[in-house]
């Protein structure tokens, strides 16, 4: 226990040897735009062989994958929607078929219905679930079985920091990265006996993209955004690092310590203050 902690503090002070990618074929769903094309994009600079996009709507695919084949990288996209369990076993195989292998798979996909419980629709709730958690379990249960023959692998989930602290006006999106949030937690643990497969969580504060537009918190020069360009390249730098959990910004911890010891009222104090109790109200994001 001891090493692991001193391992740990010299490995924030001593820059770490990164993982070299130039081997890797990456699967990355909701590839088409937002952080799933920034991931694209840190991938490919970062020597990836190959790069596979899955997502429910071929022209940002297209065009996203044109892109990275503009910067010298192979890249190939298939229309996908990982919320639909035969679809993704059927997209997996032709995966296989026509690419190879997938050695790092990313878990990106996911949507915000953005209502309270009361003016959601019951379609839109499932969807929610089906995307942002099932999902992972269907691309999981897909690639990780060859990956472990490999003995050459890696599992990782974009979630959020809503996963820890959950706001009004999102309560599909919270439950559901909560959800993802206790299976990455379960699989990592479940991995440690199996050699050369790993996996990371990545828990970004809120980030500027589309999806979340029109959110807005009280005090933006003290809490801004995070832009998809941090988030991809922190998190192709934590697969290489073989990081387990990654919170952005570091600030974040600060949130689970207070969660830890502060009674409810004081949090909800510290909500209503910084405007996460009314943030949604202006959402207008893509859903």
């Amino acid at each position: 226990m001891i090493y692991l902690v001193v391992k740990a503090a010299v490995g924030l002070v001593l820059p770490a040897k990164l993982r070299d990618l130039s081997r890797e074929t990456v699967l990355i769903t909701g590839g088409g735009r937002g952080i799933g094309r920034q991931l694209a994009r840190e991938f490919a600079e970062r020597g990836a062989r190959k790069i596979v996009l899955w997502g429910r709507t071929e022209k940002c695919l297209k065009e996203t994958t044109e892109e990275i084949r503009q910067m010298g990288t192979e890249c190939h996209y298939f229309i996908c929607d990982v919320g639909n369990r035969e679809e993704v076993y059927q997209t997996a195989k032709a995966v296989r078929e026509k690419v190879g292998d997938i050695t790092i798979l990313v878990n990106n996909a996911a949507v915000v219905h953005g209502k309270s419980l009361m003016d959601s629709d019951d379609d839109a709730l499932l969807k929610s679930q089906h995307i942002n958690t099932l999902g992972q379990f269907w691309t999981t249960k897909a690639f990780l079985p060859r990956m472990l023959e490999l003995q050459n692998g890696h599992i990782v989930c974009l979630n959020s920091v809503l996963a820890l602290s959950a706001i009004p006006g999102a309560i599909d999106y919270c439950t559901s990265k909560a959800s993802a949030f206790a299976f990455m937690e379960s699989l990592t643990l479940g991995l440690l006996d199996c050699p050369g497969v790993s996996a990371t969580t990545v828990l970004p504060f809120h980030t500027s993209t589309e999806m979340f537009q029109g959110m807005r918190v009280r005090f933006p020069n003290l809490f801004p955004p995070l832009k998809p360009e941090t988030v991809a390249r922190r998190t192709v730098e934590a697969v290489q690092l073989n990081q387990a959990l990654l919170l952005l910004p570091w600030t974040m911890h600060a949130l689970i310590i207070l969660k830890s010891i502060l009674p409810q009222a004081a949090l909800e104090e510290i909500h209503k203050f910084s405007g996460t109790y009314t943030c949604m109200n202006t959402f207008k994001g893509r859903t």
